[in-house]
């Protein structure tokens, strides 16, 4: 089986939401809509985890920029966002307007950080989009850059979780080849992958489970009130870097992505 093309996927969908919306509602779309809702429920759940105004965050995937977005008047510490979209992170930075934030494209998956100096490395709606070599790739990347004690957090998609089966119907039904794709992930492979990486598995939220609490409350588009303390949609896996110890990363293959973002936030 051919290893799906990520970049090119990516780049084609995006190329398409723009000829059909423009730019400002492209990018919008790109992240699964929902764009500032979700900036708003993703930064929530970083600082419920433990997310301080002073922390350093990587943000892999980070698209267009909703969590950025979201983050510019609460985080003073250092920021980079990474993704495979050249265009999108243009549009994160314009948007942002934090010159000393870094917005850096990568198609590998590699983490363009240096060791040890994040204290949160956050994945939302991207190894939903990755097949398993290359999550487990950025995991470790993840490893190397989190701080002893820094936290990594996934968000995936979950056969357990009733409320993601329609994704994984509206996949089957989508026979496209240059679709992007939807990927489920098992919570024995997340807890094999961090016995593997020497993580410590602190917590695995699943989609419906409310454990957010919002920072502030919002409407999504058809009408539903999210205030208090909220589910996420995709479940969410919380790791946590102990060792100075690395294991051995795998070499990143030629032709492989840095961040998909979402086919629809769940």
């Amino acid at each position: 089986m051919q290893a799906p093309d990520y970049v090119s996927a990516y780049k084609a969908h995006l190329s398409r939401l723009i000829g059909a919306h423009g730019r400002d509602a492209a990018m919008e779309l790109v992240v699964g809509g929902e764009y500032l809702q979700v900036g708003i429920l993703e930064s929530s759940a970083l600082i419920t985890l433990g997310l301080q105004r002073h922390h350093t965050l990587v943000d892999v995937g980070c698209g267009s920029g909703r969590l950025p977005y979201e983050l510019r008047d609460y985080l003073t510490g250092a920021f980079i966002g990474t993704d495979i979209l050249d265009d999108a992170l243009r549009y994160a930075a314009e948007k942002c307007g934090r010159p000393d934030w870094k917005f850096i494209p990568n198609h590998l998956p590699t983490i363009p950080a240096d060791d040890s100096t994040a204290d949160f490395v956050s994945f939302f709606s991207v190894f939903t989009h990755l097949l398993d070599e290359d999550v487990y790739r950025f995991l470790a990347q993840a490893k190397r850059v989190a701080r002893p004690g820094g936290r990594i957090v996934f968000s995936f998609l979950d056969f357990e979780c009733e409320s993601h089966w329609h994704v994984f119907e509206a996949t089957m039904a989508d026979r496209d080849p240059q679709r992007v794709i939807n990927k489920f992930i098992s919570k024995g492979a997340i807890r094999r992958w961090s016995r593997a990486l020497g993580l410590r598995l602190e917590a695995i939220h699943d989609g419906p489970h409310p454990w957010i609490q919002l920072t502030r409350p919002f409407a999504y588009r058809d009408g539903r009130r999210a205030e208090g303390v909220v589910e996420f949609g995709q479940s969410v896996a919380v790791l946590v870097n102990e060792g100075p110890g690395q294991p051995q990363a795998p070499t990143p293959a030629s032709v492989a992505p840095a961040a998909a973002q979402p086919a629809g936030h769940t």
